[in-house]
């Protein structure tokens, strides 16, 4: 909220008179120590949500997680896309289902993040 393309009246007074209206993604990062991140859900708008959460910054996320579910291709890729944000340099593993890691292998957007850096584990 708002969605960028939608101009009703929910979303105009988003943008202009009620920015405490404004909100992103589902997405959750879980830390024991405060230095260490476990992300759940890597949305679209992750960058956003990084830069503006001070306790993930600079260290970061270390390891991350997609919880893409099990719904329309759609929405899995939808919820993936925020690792695209992750293609920095910066070292992580993402934990994810075997059909999740699979499209991530064959989707050649998903390219950008070397397995060098990007070590991939499956989770059951």
């Amino acid at each position: 909220m708002p969605q960028w393309n939608c101009g009703c009246p929910v979303c105009r007074i988003a943008r202009t008179e009620h920015p405490e209206l404004q909100s992103t993604q589902a997405s959750i990062a879980i830390s024991a120590d405060g230095d260490h991140w476990f992300l759940v859900n890597a949305s679209p708008d992750l960058r956003q949500q990084l830069i503006t959460t001070p306790q993930l910054h600079p260290k970061a996320v270390s390891c991350v997680t997609v919880d893409i579910g099990r719904d329309s291709d759609q929405r899995r890729d939808r919820r993936g896309r925020g690792l695209l944000s992750m293609r920095e340099g910066w070292p992580f593993t993402i934990y994810a289902h075997t059909r999740v890691l699979s499209i991530l292998k064959t989707n050649s957007i998903f390219n950008v993040l070397d397995e060098k850096n990007v070590q991939r584990q499956p989770i059951r």
